[in-house]
């Protein structure tokens, strides 16, 4: 009876992540008209998404749980940058009968933003350790994305600013942003609930079920991105690694700024983070995605986390 109970939470929570989702689309879509897809999809949709994130650094830096706080930042890179990217080619394919997804020429703006912030992660790995040093380094990339993101939306003359759109836009992210703040969390609860009834082991609970379920508003919002016009996905995608720029600059920063932090015990996971970043960026590099990429990256996907659970356990 008791799992029955949480099998409808568990629904009415993944619902109202789906109406929470709609909502961040369709701002999204409002500020897109005024700021264009970058600063719309990758700099403003990519920090809401990132605020259960920023939620958690703040609590592991009142509470001294680094860890965890690193691997939560980092950890949806492998998520997003596999399953996440697979899962929108194969939804383009099936709406659009396409076997590529083309993207648009400024996407080269996130791409060398996260190429160079990837760069700085190999860095902190081969160093060994988050400090004052590495947090300032790591500033650079995100400080770059944000310089060249409003360089281009300088540049376009053609980007009127209309006041009704930007407040609808706004409105509609923060409603459907504050909400996801809660409904992540207890969605988070509710998994856990239903891994102790079925004793589901505690590793598959950290490493698969907890990650998807934190990334899941992101792969909805970017479904309903898509379902709408075959041109956004460019603003899904630049949503993945403007959200994951942040996670990887800016919030670890905030981390080293406060604690020096030793990465001897997060080795593995934080290289297996940047082996999923470094194979997204190969894939992006000629600016589309191919369905048989999208399928290859399933495989990926279950080959690190394959990799994770064996030398976790």
């Amino acid at each position: 009876m008791v799992w029955l109970l949480l099998l409808l939470q568990l629904v009415i929570l993944f619902t109202l992540t789906g109406v929470t989702a709609n909502l961040m689309a369709k701002g999204t879509r409002e500020l897109e008209k005024v700021f264009g897809k970058g600063i719309a999809g990758g700099v403003i949709l990519g920090f809401v998404n990132s605020l259960p994130e920023t939620i958690i650094v703040f609590q592991a830096i009142f509470s001294g749980i680094y860890s965890i706080a690193i691997s939560s930042l980092l950890g949806g890179n492998i998520l997003l940058f596999t399953i996440g990217l697979g899962f929108v080619s194969i939804f383009y394919y099936m709406k659009y009968s396409s076997k590529i997804i083309k993207l648009d020429k400024d996407f080269h703006i996130e791409y060398n933003s996260l190429l160079l912030a990837t760069f700085i992660l190999i860095v902190m790995i081969i160093y060994g350790k988050l400090d004052l040093f590495l947090s300032f380094l790591l500033i650079i990339p995100y400080a770059y994305y944000i310089y060249k993101r409003y360089s281009d939306y300088m540049g376009k003359k053609d980007i009127q600013i209309e006041r009704k759109s930007v407040i609808k836009g706004l409105v509609y992210l923060l409603v459907g942003s504050i909400p996801l703040i809660f409904i992540s969390k207890y969605f988070i609860l509710t998994i856990i609930n239903i891994s102790q009834v079925l004793n589901i082991p505690t590793i598959l609970l950290t490493l698969i079920l907890t990650p998807i379920v934190a990334e899941l508003e992101e792969s909805l919002t970017a479904i309903r991105l898509i379902s709408n016009s075959p041109s956004a996905a460019t603003t899904a995608i630049m949503n993945f690694m403007g959200s994951k720029l942040e996670n990887m600059t800016i919030l670890l920063s905030i981390i080293g700024l406060t604690q020096t932090i030793n990465l001897k015990s997060s080795i593995l996971e934080l290289l297996l983070i940047v082996t999923a970043t470094v194979i997204a960026l190969g894939i992006l590099r000629d600016n589309n995605i191919k369905i048989n990429e999208g399928l290859t990256l399933f495989g990926i996907y279950a080959t690190l986390v394959t990799i994770l659970i064996r030398f976790s356990a």
